[in-house]
């Protein structure tokens, strides 16, 4: 008895918590129609720039749809893209099992998260299994969201939190 009560209490907690954070339907961010209207401010400019000077290609400047912070949609020479120092050991099977998918598919359609170094490279913080994928499968380019504060790569890897692998995911990382 006493621990169907404090279950309940838990899931009261756990659905009061989730109530508050819930915004009222399409009450937050900028409509669909003004992404990309507006000037967008120096930095976002200037790492433009940066990308064409390291060979990459801009593709569209545009505010992110909640919190309106301008980012680049950019392709970028593969070469200069790497994961970031802080990140997590590559799966193997992981990477196989992408691998697989993309060649299957015939397509790349999960742009990585970027940010530009002050030597030119682009960490990502959240496309390390992608990247590898890339490579695997002999590409020259990627495509990627890159975002002008660099301090936002250290905050998405807090983020950056996938399932725990079931048994037969952990035996072929074996």
């Amino acid at each position: 008895m006493a621990e169907t009560k404090t279950a309940k209490k838990a899931t009261k907690r756990s659905t009061a918590k989730r109530k508050k954070l819930e915004a009222a339907p399409r009450s937050r961010g900028i409509a669909a129609d003004a992404l990309g209207s507006g000037s967008p401010p120096a930095a976002a400019t200037r790492l433009a720039a940066a990308i064409e000077q390291d060979g990459g290609s801009v593709l569209t400047l545009y505010r992110d749809p909640l919190g309106g912070h301008w980012q680049l949609f950019a392709g970028l020479p593969i070469d200069l893209v790497e994961p970031t120092p802080f990140q997590r050991d590559l799966s193997e099977a992981h990477v196989a099992r992408l691998c697989s998918a993309i060649d299957r598919l015939g397509r790349y359609l999960d742009p990585m998260i970027v940010v530009r170094t002050a030597e030119g490279h682009y960490w990502t913080p959240n496309g390390n299994h992608r990247l590898a994928a890339l490579r695997t499968l002999g590409a020259r380019a990627a495509v990627a969201i890159v975002v002008p504060e660099a301090e936002v790569a250290r905050r998405i890897l807090l983020l950056n939190t996938e399932k725990a692998h079931n048994l037969r995911e952990r035996s072929l990382e074996v």
